[in-house]
């Protein structure tokens, strides 16, 4: 009869040999440490994932070869103080390890200890789950949520902006418009005069801060055109560098033969100029360097992902513009609001600022991307698409609109939703020699034309009205009488206006709030 110690050991090499062939089976890392911490069991999976051969692992000190250097000493005190049976194992924990490559893996742990028949500690045993895919696919899904909220955020905001400017500047019409008209009664001479001087330049800074909002909300490009992003800022050097603190150096770097980019260029020197100024305000009383920098580079979907306003954005040659400082730097919370309206890190806001930039750069299809370390400063990159013409030759105009005076005659239908505007409609074209019917909406326009369209000379119609919005309202018109000239007007910029009217004859657009002049000469050359 065989011997009985001989068949226990038999049966203890099969199990281990089934053991074994379990371990080389199983999908998941399994890996086995002695009281030292060294490895005296690892499975395939865990060679794989690892990079090295048993006889490699089989023997080494865990914490030195596979985990991060970073964490390696803080992970062998806790598993020393698990040998000790001082501390109570974590059943599950995920932990990052580094193959023979240097390349992380995020592990998602099982683990139990070891004892012998008396019931010492003798070791662990671990079983992972490589989740670095997950872990990463988690992030991004994350990245990209957040990037949803924050520009479902942004529209949100933008429509608010640009139903406040819209009203707003129907407003600063009446205010513009009935203070020219008083300004043309008042004597020379007269003591009222500067005050309604008064009122007509603070209607005009209002209506500068109007084109901030309809700036923010993506729809402030009044003049586009191609233009040369290095002229540009070095026509405004000047005013740029009496615009921030006296102690912060200004570095220029503009690169050679920038291609040119379509852009409206008042709005280009107002982000360029809220940059700097930004800059400046990081840096505060302290002295620092601002650096300014321009160039061309090409963007793959990746680098766009990682910018703000990556809705959809094409691949390709961007131009940028960099501005740099070495300022205060933000934290995590501030980096996450810089673009909201009004925020601050100050005690008090100063406005919308980053938040016009935003709207602006959204506005010309670019991006921004922003990097920030606290305590050593930040760079904000702003992307805009390269154009596809040369820029003309120009230089900023700070000069007042010449005020052309004209006269004429006949009958000019006034359409819009607010009193105030049909009211100064009215008392211009009267000024100006012409007869005037309103309407409040687009319905009563049409039903007032209808009864003599022969009747009328011209319509003055408000894009945004209820009931009959204005383009409804300007088919309707055009079915009774096709060569009515129709002159729009809108607090919304007249590339917007173009893109709806391409091809239907509108005979002009009139960017609300505008001065009386500029109502009677418009109607004038369109009856001439």
């Amino acid at each position: 009869m065989p011997d009985r110690r001989e068949e226990t050991e038999h049966d203890v090499s099969d199990d281990r040999k089934r053991a074994e062939c379990y371990l080389e089976l199983a999908g998941v890392l399994f890996i086995g440490l002695d009281r030292q911490g060294r490895l005296d069991l690892v499975n395939r999976r865990a060679c794989e994932v690892l990079g090295y051969t048993q006889e490699e692992l089989i023997g080494a000190d865990w914490f030195a070869k596979c985990l991060p250097a970073s964490m390696s000493e803080s992970v062998r005190s806790v598993f020393d103080g698990l040998m000790r049976g001082e501390l109570v194992p974590f059943e599950h924990f995920d932990n990052p390890v580094v193959d023979s490559q240097g390349e992380e893996h995020i592990i998602r742990w099982h683990n139990t200890l070891i004892r012998d028949g008396s019931g010492a500690i003798m070791g662990t045993l671990s079983s992972g789950e490589d989740v670095t895919e997950q872990r990463r696919a988690e992030e991004e899904n994350k990245r990209l949520e957040a990037q949803v909220l924050h520009t479902q955020k942004l529209e949100s905001l933008g429509v608010l902006a640009g139903g406040i400017a819209h009203d707003f500047n129907n407003i600063l019409l009446s205010i513009l418009g009935n203070a020219a008209l008083a300004l043309q009664d008042v004597p020379a001479g007269s003591p009222v005069r500067p005050y309604l001087y008064q009122i007509e330049t603070s209607s005009k800074q209002a209506a500068g801060l109007c084109k901030q909002l309809l700036a923010y909300s993506g729809k402030g490009r009044f003049v586009v055109g191609p233009l040369d992003i290095n002229a540009v800022i070095t026509e405004m050097d000047q005013m740029l560098r009496i615009s921030i603190s006296r102690k912060c150096t200004v570095k220029l770097d503009l690169a050679h033969e920038v291609p040119p980019m379509v852009g409206d260029v008042a709005q280009i020197t107002q982000v360029v100029m809220n940059l700097m100024t930004n800059a400046s305000d990081a840096i505060g009383d302290r002295s620092g360097i601002i650096s300014l920098r321009t160039g061309v580079m090409n963007c793959d979907a990746s680098c766009l992902s990682e910018s703000f306003l990556d809705d959809g954005l094409v691949p390709g040659q961007y131009v940028f513009v960099e501005v740099s400082d070495t300022g205060c730097g933000m934290d995590d919370a501030t980096h996450a609001r810089i673009f909201d309206p009004f925020f601050s890190t100050k005690l008090s806001g100063r406005g919308l600022g980053l938040a016009t930039v935003l709207g602006i750069v959204r506005g010309h299809l670019g991006a921004i991307k922003v990097r920030s370390v606290p305590g050593k400063g930040s760079t904000f990159t702003v992307l805009f698409p390269v154009g596809d013409t040369r820029p003309e030759s120009w230089k900023l105009d700070l000069s007042e609109p010449v005020e052309l005076l004209s006269r004429g005659s006949g009958m000019v239908l006034i359409v819009d939703d607010d009193e105030s505007v049909l009211s100064l409609g009215r008392m211009i074209l009267e000024r100006g020699g012409y007869d005037v019917v309103v309407a409040r909406d687009g319905r009563e326009a049409v039903e007032t034309f209808s009864r003599d369209p022969a009747w009328f000379v011209c319509v003055v119609l408000d894009l945004s009205m209820p009931k009959m919005d204005g383009e409804e309202t300007f088919m309707a018109l055009r079915t009774l009488r096709s060569d009515i000239p129709v002159i729009l007007s809108s607090g919304y910029d007249s590339e917007e206006v173009a893109e709806r009217f391409e091809g239907k004859g509108l005979a002009g657009f009139i960017h609300k709030p505008y001065r009386p002049a500029e109502l009677l000469d418009m109607l004038a050359r369109i009856l001439s």
